[in-house]
């Protein structure tokens, strides 16, 4: 009998194509399904503040940032003094400068204050809302002339009356000569309605009696 040499080719096993990538999908599919699902990941913690060696906790410093910082009030005080220095009041308007008169100025003498039954030339004739105040009684002067038009100055022996007209206002005073008298104001709605008052009011003294003031 012949021996067979040890180094005679021993025949290998044949593969079909296409074998072993079959085979490494099913390996693939079954450590898929043998693996724990996948745990859903926890958010990680922030980081716990180290307290220092005192074991005394710091304070929190607030954050700020120059976008969110608001913007102080202008100081008042400091923009009413640059007004000032410009000369101009807090509601904008120019402030004019005053000069004061000096102690040793002489300012000239007062008016004289007229005596009681002088006569007054011409008549003081004030608006509706100017009537001096006081009593019938009181000492007074005796109007005198006064202007053309809705105007009269009147007299019956020691009284008088002065009647005229101030746009929708008929005023009037009477009384003895030397007192104040009574002063009356009567308002109108319209100026003609007003005119056609002071021309009754004159005839009703007329009627009584009282004539024109003459110089």
């Amino acid at each position: 009998m012949s021996k067979e040499k040890g180094d005679a080719k021993q025949p290998r096993a044949k593969t079909e194509p296409g074998a072993s990538e079959t085979a490494t999908g099913f390996a693939a599919l079954a450590n898929a399904m043998s693996a724990p699902p996948d745990m859903p990941t926890e958010p990680e913690a922030p980081p716990m503040a180290v307290a220092p060696a005192d074991g005394k906790p710091e304070p929190a410093k607030a954050e700020t940032s120059d976008k969110t910082a608001k913007a102080e009030p202008p100081d008042e005080k400091k923009t009413d003094d640059k007004k000032a220095d410009k000369g101009e009041e807090k509601d904008g308007r120019t402030r004019a400068a005053t000069i004061a008169i000096p102690v040793d100025m002489s300012l000239g003498e007062a008016p004289a204050i007229p005596k009681a039954g002088s006569i007054e030339t011409p008549a003081f004739m004030p608006g509706p809302n100017a009537i001096p105040g006081g009593t019938p009684q009181d000492p007074g002067t005796v109007p005198g002339s006064t202007p053309p038009g809705d105007s009269r100055s009147l007299r019956r022996g020691g009284e008088f009356a002065l009647v005229y007209r101030v746009g929708t206002a008929v005023i009037s005073r009477t009384g003895v000569s030397g007192t104040r008298g009574v002063w009356r104001v009567v308002e109108y709605p319209t100026s003609s309605s007003a005119s056609n008052a002071y021309a009754k009011e004159c005839s009703r003294f007329v009627a009584e009696g009282f004539s024109d003031y003459r110089e």
